[in-house]
């Protein structure tokens, strides 16, 4: 398999004029508010559906087994991860050899646009199936126009970080504002929750949390805006220009020569997003939708743990970089395997088990979503960076991630628990195996 070895320039070793030096470090920090920003929003997009779909279940789902509508309403959550590698495969390519900025550009609008029309969408007594049908369309819309954003925000957070703090600067960016994005799911959910009654909160409030992201992409729109064009280009050409791909197909055939990179990218997300969506969707839902706990408690433990993650995020990325990412990740994620069987000591309604493997199951969890976008980035050439962690990050997202929280709740419900965190647990060893293998063959590019 062919290896392509490339230097890595940072933003920080590139020589400024020293009228210019104040001036780049703005550049630099409104391009970290914008590329945080807009993670972030996706984020809280995401998982304010799956926290919100016990709520809208009903509406959209009606059925006579509050089970059955809840699946429901999970299957329409998995089925915008489904159309991720479509709008990666589309958009990352236009990435790497046109316009990072355009391509953020799309896929903010789109997630603010799809937000604010989930909050005002009427339910199944308004429209009939044509309720859920469109709830399902909103949702694949979502899932194509995001598709690249994780590889564009990576690719460009890996070059302005800073030399020998990648991994700590990756852990802000793609750590610090994913748990951002996350926490304040989470916190709306909780203030809207704790600020009417559940029959209010059943019936309407649901639509505030997406509402409110709708509003909070317009201000990531604005700020994206702002963003200079030649900034980012210069970040994606700033080494030979041979190496920039000329059409589309280069692009693919150099993703192909790498095609061992892809396969580690997408078991090392496929693996954290199994335990994420578990953790922030499929346990949260099974507790308000299965086991009828107390929304406020579980909304607030689950900010709980979203504080965690924030802080801990660029502390773990440090330690990567400390001890190099490679040992980092294998240490993290073979304690994620233990994480996973945690899962079965909340079989009943109890708020205290509850407790207890969100905060320390999931601080677990947080520390693994640290350091997982790194170590994806890690595994791809310049080339191709933005399409191949795009293409990757979709799929592992949609593998794995997008279906967990259904195969929590229907597992579950099937008295098969047990399969979920054995399921879990074998994905996670198989990435630390094929990270290992596309290291050894020389398909690890930073940080080693």
């Amino acid at each position: 398999m062919t290896s392509i070895v490339e230097p890595i320039a940072s933003a920080a070793q590139q020589t400024v004029p020293p009228g210019a030096s104040r001036e780049k470090q703005v550049a630099t920090r409104s391009m970290t508010i914008a590329l945080g920003g807009g993670v972030a929003l996706e984020w809280y997009d995401w998982t304010v559906y799956g926290m919100m779909a016990s709520f809208l279940s009903p509406l959209f789902f009606p059925s006579s087994d509050p089970t059955t509508s809840l699946l429901a309403a999970l299957a329409v959550y998995g089925a915008g991860f489904f159309a991720r590698p479509v709008g990666a495969a589309v958009l990352g390519p236009i990435a790497d050899r046109v316009s990072h900025k355009r391509v953020m550009m799309i896929s903010i609008t789109a997630m603010a646009l799809c937000s604010l029309l989930i909050s005002v969408l009427p339910g199944y007594s308004e429209l009939g199936v044509a309720a859920a049908v469109i709830l399902l369309l909103v949702r694949l819309i979502h899932g194509l126009a995001t598709g690249a954003e994780a590889g564009v925000a990576n690719s460009i957070a890996i070059e302005l970080a800073p030399p020998g703090k990648e991994g700590q600067y990756l852990g802000l960016i793609s750590g610090t504002f994913i748990q951002l994005g996350v926490f304040a799911s989470s916190l709306v959910a909780f203030l809207v929750s704790a600020s009417v009654a559940p029959e209010t909160m059943h019936g309407w409030a649901w639509r505030l949390p997406f509402a409110f992201g709708g509003a909070l992409g317009l201000l990531i729109i604005y700020l994206r805006s702002k963003l200079p064009e030649t900034l980012i280009k210069h970040a994606m050409h700033r080494d030979e220009l041979s190496r920039t791909q000329e059409t589309t197909g280069d692009v693919w055939k150099t993703l192909w020569s790498v095609r061992l990179s892809l396969l580690a990218v997408i078991l090392v997300v496929g693996a954290v997003q199994i335990a994420n969506y578990a953790w922030n969707a499929g346990l949260p839902n099974l507790a308000n939708g299965v086991f009828k706990e107390n929304s406020t408690w579980v909304y607030g433990i689950t900010t709980l743990m979203g504080l965690i993650w924030i802080v801990t995020a660029p502390l773990v990325g440090a330690f990567a970089d400390k001890i190099r990412p490679s040992r980092a990740f294998t240490l993290l994620r073979l304690l994620l395997v233990a994480c996973f069987f945690l899962t079965l000591a909340y079989s009943e309604k109890s708020i205290s088990t509850f407790f207890f493997v969100m905060v320390f199951g999931g601080a677990i969890v947080g520390f693994n979503m640290a350091l997982y976008n790194f170590i994806a980035t890690t595994l791809m050439p310049r080339a191709v960076r933005t399409t191949g962690i795009a293409v990757g990050y979709a799929l592992g997202v949609s593998l794995f991630g997008g279906t967990s929280p259904y195969l929590l709740v229907w597992l579950q419900h099937a008295q098969m628990a047990w399969m979920f965190p054995v399921y879990g647990s074998v994905v996670a060893v198989l990435s630390v195996a094929i990270y290992h293998v596309a290291k050894k063959r020389g398909h690890v590019y930073i940080g080693e």
